[in-house]
């Protein structure tokens, strides 16, 4: 029992810590590519914004006055909005915001496609050189697009994402959400120095237009099946830091953790779809994605792994294994207690452990509903 242990715990911290650390040495001292230097603003790419939107009218006023504040001129760029069943007041707000602005699109639908089907739709009207993809929910920083259009002048590279940044000025909880997706980026920074990403920030990436493969719809995970697509045909996803999306953590925790399942359980069709990851010979990033992607999804069985060995073995009379059990029911216990918010929970300890075991049990959810449910998980 305590090689099974061993074994799966090793595979935990290999996941977790020995990957990215591996990952981080082998990047040390490789940059991004330069990016094409623009001489004029008339020598700029035509950009067409495309984001979809489902029930946004709250959020989208925010929106379109970043895009407003934008560094970028305004005669190469083209707004499109997709108004993907929307039930509230998004479509009437569209249509005054745009009215007297040819350069601006909304377009609406009664009957919900999911955002996928909406890309495609907004893709199908978009007439610039490159199409960016944003959200409708997160600011971008004035220097955005500038920052990302001319790294594709390079024709071995097919996407460029932004960062997404998370403030957390809310709860500790929130925070490590925050601290995660710090760690998350660091990963992606070393992998694009590397090579390429194998994903983008859905908050906003860009592709040559001429690139863009529609998604079937029910796709869950554009930002994943979109750069893969251009993987598949050996071209590079860069992570550019300092492009930025401006987000929120979100307080509310459930609402969080059903955002999680469906990535998860998105990262599961797009894997089913896209067999050929898994071949070192069609794969250029083949031991990243495995690491990075696909261990990720099977941490959580090593972890119960972990808990049932040391389980078995405490019974049986391990001294080591009993002093494993012990730990993982103090850690889980820590997780409940801070997921419940007794007191003496609310500290970073506490919430980095709540976080950690969430995060995992989403992956753990997101499996098991994609695998045993097969449900589309729609925009709600």
């Amino acid at each position: 029992m305590i090689w099974i242990f061993l074994t799966a715990f090793g595979f935990v911290l290999y996941t977790f810590v020995v990957f990215p650390v591996l990952l981080h040495l082998r990047a040390i001292g490789k940059t991004l590519p330069d990016p094409q230097a623009v001489t004029s603003d008339e020598a700029l790419p035509s950009v067409s914004i495309v984001i979809a939107a489902h029930n946004e009218e709250k959020a989208l006023p925010a929106k379109l006055a970043s895009l407003s504040e934008v560094d970028y001129p305004a005669d190469k760029l083209q707004w499109i909005v997709v108004s993907d069943g929307s039930t509230d007041g998004t479509q009437e707000m569209l249509n005054k915001a745009f009215d007297g602005y040819p350069q601006r699109i909304a377009i609406h639908y009664e009957n919900p496609q999911g955002k996928c089907g909406a890309l495609n739709q907004g893709v199908a009207r978009a007439t610039g050189d490159i199409i960016l993809f944003m959200d409708s929910r997160q600011r971008i920083s004035a220097n955005a697009i500038r920052a990302l259009v001319p790294y594709l002048a390079d024709t071995s590279i097919g996407a460029v994402s932004g960062e997404l940044v998370l403030s957390n000025d809310s709860s500790l909880e929130a925070g490590n959400f925050g601290l995660y997706w710090r760690y998350e980026k660091w990963i992606r920074d070393n992998e694009s120095r590397l090579f390429s990403t194998a994903g983008a920030t859905g908050a906003l990436y860009a592709i040559r237009r001429e690139d863009y493969i529609p998604n079937a719809l029910g796709t869950l995970l554009d930002d994943f099946e979109t750069p893969v697509s251009l993987l598949r045909q050996g071209m590079r996803t860069l992570f550019v830091p300092g492009a930025y999306a401006f987000d929120h953590t979100n307080d509310d925790m459930a609402l969080e953790f059903r955002r999680k399942v469906r990535t998860l359980a998105g990262n599961w069709q797009s894997f089913m779809k896209n067999t050929w990851l898994f071949s070192p010979a069609k794969n250029p990033v083949w031991a990243q994605f495995l690491s990075h992607k696909l261990f990720r999804l099977l941490v959580p069985f090593a972890m119960i792994i972990c808990l049932l060995s040391a389980l078995a073995g405490a019974i049986s009379g391990s001294f080591f294994l009993q002093v494993m059990l012990a730990g993982q029911v103090m850690l889980y216990a820590l997780a409940g207690a801070g997921y419940a918010g007794l007191p003496g929970t609310n500290n970073k300890a506490v919430n980095f452990i709540t976080v950690f075991v969430q995060l995992n049990t989403a992956a753990l959810v997101g499996t098991f509903r994609f695998f045993c449910s097969r449900e589309a998980i729609s925009w709600r």
